[in-house]
């Protein structure tokens, strides 16, 4: 090309510059006028063009990285997919159910209204711990437990949760009627089992706030470690508190006892006396520690349940008007000496039976008795 009068270069070094953008501005005057030097902006801006490149990492590279790690991650889907299919069937044998159990359970709260059901449970509940609490001492640590750390978070998690549990069942019932290809049949109706349940883990995944479902499973793990907690803390104290009774006894058996039962033992047996001694002993201080934490634990429920009661007994006084409005006053005298004196009561009586369970509670509790037992064995398993 020719180079223009003059001897300056300014032109075509922009011509070349913008050829070598992939751009074809027309040139003028008002290009011919840019203040800054025009020979820099080349290399300025192929420089920045450079390290642009250099920080974005190719498509290619991400999604052969991506094929990749499917490629890992299928076979271990391929092995949960029956899982999955299984577990799809049995929530959606159960779902109804429990459907139907919540919506009746309902029904019963709304026609139990006008008896005051919140004041009037926990009036039941609070006499059934004042007199056979200390039946269900470990039942009653975990539920102390989980009130004071972690149940009113579980509240909040839980109302998240059926409103997340909601909105997924609205989406699913949505993506039943979907028909794409437009041949008069729904598309779940077409698709295996496998494809149904990884199409409704998408409609779920989709429909549900992932942060939300976090937090609120957050909050009931947390509240079910204050339980575990405080379970393994009171299963320690009482190992604790009788393998030191234990060592003591042992002291004593060894030295009074232990010498009769060699004399009376055959001589091929003589070997097991020691051992069955000294682990006796460590049982009986366990059992005695135990038998100690079901007493402290009756004295609590029958404080506790005490209180319950006399909220939920007393309210209904006042309101009948045959107590006067002071009497559901919890710092009046009133109030408290009535705990004090159903508390006492009902304590003594849990004493004086040995912690047993009349016909027929026995019975009744029988569903509340599985739980205080399957309590036991998982401290003692944690333990």
């Amino acid at each position: 090309r020719a180079r223009p009068r003059g001897g300056t270069t300014r032109a075509p070094r922009v011509r070349v510059a913008v050829r070598d953008r992939c751009v074809a501005p027309a040139l003028s005057p008002a290009n011919m006028t840019d203040p800054v030097p025009v020979s820099s902006k080349p290399t300025s801006i192929d420089a920045d063009d450079s390290e642009a490149t250099k920080k974005i990492p190719p498509p290619v590279v991400m999604n052969a990285l991506s094929i990749k790690v499917a490629g890992a991650i299928r076979p271990y889907l391929d092995k949960a997919a029956p899982l999955l299919v299984a577990a799809s069937t049995g929530f959606a044998l159960v779902e109804p159910y429990a459907v139907a159990l919540w919506a009746y359970l309902q029904y019963v709260w709304e026609k139990l209204q006008p008896y005051h059901p919140e004041e009037m449970f926990p009036a039941l509940a609070g006499f059934v711990l004042v007199f056979f609490g200390g039946n269900f001492f470990t039942l009653c640590a975990a539920v102390e437990a989980y009130r004071l750390v972690g149940f009113a978070d579980t509240k909040k998690a839980l109302q998240k949760l059926q409103k997340s549990y909601a909105l997924a069942m609205a989406a699913s019932k949505k993506d039943d009627e979907l028909d794409e290809d437009g041949d008069g049949v729904a598309d779940v109706k077409q698709i295996g089992k496998k494809e149904l349940v990884v199409r409704k883990l998408g409609v779920v995944a989709k429909a549900v706030d992932p942060v939300l479902v976090a937090d609120a499973l957050t909050a009931i793990n947390t509240g079910l470690m204050a339980v575990v907690a405080t379970l393994r803390v009171k299963f320690a104290q009482c190992v604790t508190l009788g393998v030191t009774v234990g060592g003591i006894a042992h002291n004593i058996v060894s030295t009074h006892i232990e010498p009769v039962l060699l004399e009376l033992t055959p001589a091929e047996y003589k070997k097991w006396v020691a051992p069955s001694v000294k682990h006796g002993c460590q049982l009986a201080g366990v059992t005695l520690a135990w038998s100690l934490q079901m007493t402290i634990s009756a004295f609590h429920s029958s404080s506790r349940g005490a209180q319950l009661f006399a909220r939920g007994t007393l309210a209904y006084l006042v309101r009948r008007n045959y107590l006067k409005p002071s009497a559901v006053d919890e710092t009046g005298k009133f109030f408290n000496a009535f705990i004090v004196l159903f508390g006492f009561v009902g304590f003594w009586s849990q004493f004086w039976s040995g912690f047993s369970l009349p016909f027929p509670l026995n019975i009744l509790l029988l569903p509340v008795r599985l739980m205080e037992w399957g309590l036991r064995v998982v401290v003692f398993m944690l333990g």
